[in-house]
């Protein structure tokens, strides 16, 4: 390794400009990295404001990551702010929330006053499988079928999923003569849905299903979601026929019911645990899932509480994404590493 390490520095002495670049390193930070006294050993990644390396203490020889961005950026003043925030207050967390959030060394800017080096603890890229599973829109995530199972195969966390479509369906919410379903209409409704999906029981079609199988590009993605998908039609036409003066429900509502049933799938299923879209700038203080969906995932159990911790303290997770969360090598905890673009929205105390 050391041989490597002498190899490489050997490389960047020699000005091979065109081969750096192809590798991912901008040669201003390899200037300024120098300038501060530090030894860039490898590029690491790219953020949306700068570009992170591997640097080493000349001295020390501690090994570290550098987030190095420009002073001229437009989102300097809130990485200094937010990351200086860290450097005095993260020993001041509660155990179980500080150990969710990287530690920050020291902010350094070089002598030119050109870029600013936020200097960190060096983490581990998190499993990918886990990272699919735990956040919803991301654009580096994908489906996964296996966080489906993980929550069908949970009584309670199906429970959730069934009375949060209920409860976003636009019909049964905006009928005409009818201001909703009571909370008596919702929790039977409910229990008879979970009643079915759970029974061994083929669903039996309805006229609803018919309307469904019209809408366009679908795909049942596991024979579970086919079952449920059913089982919440059936309840669902039940309750508009039941509320209807009309005889017969209108295509159309059945369709537009239909349409609402599948968003509201899509998102409480395959796209949900931590809604945060890639420089959105809110988070739930729930942080999106439910309890019980939530229990199903205890490997992410630290990640909520911390987002939910901020939130309740008056910062709003923006840029939360895939890419900002990372896993401690030695604990395999999951990290959020980037917090550069948090919004505070008062002091927290």
């Amino acid at each position: 390794m050391k041989l490597l390490l002498e190899n490489w520095r050997e490389f960047l002495k020699e000005g091979a400009v065109a081969t750096a670049m192809s590798l991912g390193i901008d040669i201003a930070h390899v200037k300024a990295i120098e300038e501060t006294g530090l030894i860039l050993n490898r590029y690491l990644g790219e953020g949306k404001h700068g570009k992170v390396y591997e640097v080493e203490d000349k001295k020390t020889g501690q090994r570290m990551a550098a987030k190095v961005i420009s002073t001229l950026n437009s989102q300097i003043y809130n990485e200094t702010k937010n990351y200086n925030w860290i450097i005095k207050n993260r020993d001041k967390l509660p155990d179980d929330i500080k150990q969710h959030l990287v530690e920050v060394y020291e902010l350094i800017e070089t002598p030119d006053r050109k870029y600013l080096l936020i200097l960190m603890e060096q983490l581990e890229p998190a499993r990918r499988d886990v990272i699919d599973q735990i956040f919803a829109h991301d654009k580096e995530s994908k489906y996964s079928e296996e966080k489906e199972d993980r929550i069908f195969r949970d009584s309670e966390a199906t429970y959730e999923i069934i009375n949060k479509v209920l409860k976003a369906n636009n019909m049964l919410r905006n009928m005409r003569n009818y201001r909703g379903l009571s909370n008596t209409d919702r929790t039977r409704a409910a229990n008879s849905i979970l009643g079915v999906f759970l029974s061994d029981q083929e669903v039996p079609e309805s006229s609803i299903e018919q309307v469904y199988t019209m809408l366009e590009n679908y795909e049942i993605s596991t024979p579970q979601w086919q079952r449920l998908f059913n089982a919440i039609l059936n309840e669902t036409e039940k309750l508009l026929h039941s509320k209807d003066k009309d005889p017969q429900v209108d295509r159309a509502i059945l369709w537009a019911a239909a349409t609402s049933i599948d968003d509201a799938l899509q998102y409480n299923v395959s796209k949900q645990i931590i809604p945060v879209k890639y420089g959105a700038g809110y988070v739930d203080p729930q942080a999106g899932a439910g309890p019980e969906i939530a229990a199903v995932f205890p490997e992410i159990e630290g990640i909520l509480k911390t987002i939910k911790y901020f939130a309740e303290h008056g910062w709003r997770a923006r840029d939360l994404h895939a890419g900002n969360v990372m896993t401690r090598s030695d604990t395999n905890q999951l990290v959020i590493v980037d917090v550069g673009l948090f919004v505070v929205e008062r002091d927290f105390r």
